[in-house]
């Protein structure tokens, strides 16, 4: 078994210190009481399910958040707080990623991400919805293995990991979604349910603090989503603990069939929202 580096076992400790040193919790009164029940109930769903899947928290969590804040606050908690979780499971997930998926699925984000940036500025939030729709579906259908009669579409190669990479990039800048292309990707290949759900979520790792820069410089932290995303801690890191112990005996036919649901809804929401 590989060991881990011991900065990287301390990447979740070193983010909690983090959140605790830069947000007051006194002032803030970092307590998830002070929320609406449905908003802590959702974040804990939420991270339950992407422990175990590596995707579901924005298609949960995210329209909750965007109720209650009603503002683009919502898009840097959900960041925030999925970066979270992504750091808690690290020590579990580094050690079995798929380093020759994730190098071309990185270097596509890097590529992807100015083109959605520009997409951001320049698009309307409609626009940038239908978009991530339709390439979402599609690649909904592809997972699904509805075109596996074709394949070409199951077909893994480095120029095609890119690609993913580069539409995870667009999605990750324009909306803070750069999970489905990627679950969708590793479903289609046939990869098992532990590669799919390590691959996503150390994506994660590196395109969420992509996405928040992209935010601090273009939109400005909002003080209110450090609020709440402290005093979500609590039910993030609950819900996370839990999705971790569970996840182990979720049967791999279960798990696919979860992924392609959540692709499903995660278009459902970018159509309706």
């Amino acid at each position: 078994r590989q060991s881990l580096p011991a900065s990287v076992a301390c990447l979740p400790f070193l983010v909690l210190r983090f959140l605790t040193l830069t947000v007051d919790p006194f002032r803030w009164g970092g307590s998830p009481a002070d929320l609406p029940l449905l908003l802590v109930g959702a974040v804990f769903a939420a991270s339950m399910l992407q422990a175990v899947t590596g995707i579901g928290f924005g298609v949960i969590a995210g329209p909750v958040l965007i109720v209650t804040m009603a503002n683009a606050g919502a898009i840097q908690a959900s960041i925030l707080l999925s970066l979270l979780i992504a750091l808690l499971l690290s020590p579990s997930t580094i050690p079995r990623v798929n380093r020759r998926l994730l190098a071309p699925l990185f270097l596509g984000v890097c590529i992807g991400t100015p083109i959605g940036a520009l997409a951001f500025l320049t698009l309307t939030i409609s626009s940038l919805k239908l978009c991530a729709a339709v390439i979402v579906g599609f690649m909904t259908l592809v997972a699904a293995g509805v075109l596996s009669r074709f394949p070409i579409f199951e077909n893994d190669t480095r120029i095609r990991r890119v690609g993913i990479g580069v539409v995870s990039g667009i999605l990750n800048a324009a909306l803070a979604m750069p999970g489905p292309a990627v679950a969708a990707y590793a479903t289609a290949i046939k990869s098992d349910k532990s590669t799919i759900q390590a691959t996503t979520l150390v994506t994660f790792l590196l395109a969420y603090p992509v996405a928040f820069a992209f935010q601090a410089v273009f939109v400005g932290i909002s003080n209110e989503a450090l609020e709440i995303s402290m005093k979500l801690v609590l039910p993030t890191l609950s819900g996370t603990v839990l999705g971790a112990s569970v996840a182990r005996f979720v049967p791999e036919r279960l798990f696919k069939s979860v992924t392609v649901l959540f692709l499903i809804m995660s278009v459902l929401l970018l159509v309706s929202a």
